[in-house]
């Protein structure tokens, strides 16, 4: 799999109005909120499940696994991973840097009563996690190919090069044969050997998720166009 970043004018100007509107959207969703059926709560500050790439992971999520064992790289306060638990009763690492907002994915599984099922972790990417592990990888990360200094939520790098270590540090802890499940825009770039699971507008773009397995046998590679955490670009 590869991931080429969006490089035109034309695409970080809509970029960048993209990031407006979601700062804008993001200052007023938190608190108590509803996603898939789940109660979940969520601090100032903690990206919210009111975007259309959350909503659109979970469906596909909820689509193609069948049990297992589940990581979500970059869970927030968990509304994708505990829709995953709930909907298919699959059990769920979430991790995360932001230790506020894995704390409140703690407490919004034991709401919805899922705290059997979901395990927080607070590390960077999975890098706590142990390679082969896991038969499904999540990851919504910030995929906007912009510098990150200006949101952390929403920004990948002006190279995607915090993305791509998303993507890659998820492939490195799935099991062979395990599929990665991600999203990505219209203004992302270009995603190349992943399947495009489906897709839905949002005010500047077109949101995707994409779904990538793990290759079987005695040497399986990482995403094309990724690095793993902490190698050098």
């Amino acid at each position: 799999m590869r991931v080429a970043p969006e490089t035109s004018t034309a695409a970080r100007l809509r970029a960048l109005a993209a990031l407006a509107a979601l700062k804008i959207l993001s200052r007023a969703a938190w608190g108590r909120l509803r996603f898939k059926g789940l109660r979940v709560v969520v601090p100032r500050g903690c990206f919210a499940p009111i975007f259309v790439s959350t909503a659109l992971l979970s469906d596909a999520a909820a689509a193609l696994a069948k049990g297992g064992l589940a990581v979500e790289v970059g869970a927030g306060c968990g509304p994708l991973a505990l829709s995953l638990a709930r909907s298919r009763g699959v059990e769920v690492v979430g991790t995360d840097v932001d230790v506020r907002c894995l704390r409140a994915s703690l407490a919004n599984a034991k709401l919805n009563k899922l705290d059997a099922l979901y395990h927080p972790v607070a590390c960077a990417e999975a890098s706590c996690l142990r390679s082969g592990a896991f038969d499904y990888a999540l990851a919504n990360p910030p995929y906007l190919p912009l510098d990150q200094r200006l949101s952390l939520p929403a920004c990948g790098g002006a190279s995607l090069e915090v993305y791509r270590r998303m993507l890659a540090d998820a492939a490195r802890v799935l099991k062979q044969g395990g599929i990665l499940l991600f999203t990505a825009s219209t203004l992302t770039g270009r995603v190349e050997g992943a399947a495009l699971l489906g897709e839905r507008w949002a005010l500047f773009d077109r949101v995707r998720a994409y779904a990538w397995r793990k290759p079987s046998g005695p040497s399986p590679s990482r995403p094309r166009g990724t690095r793993a955490a902490g190698s050098p670009a």
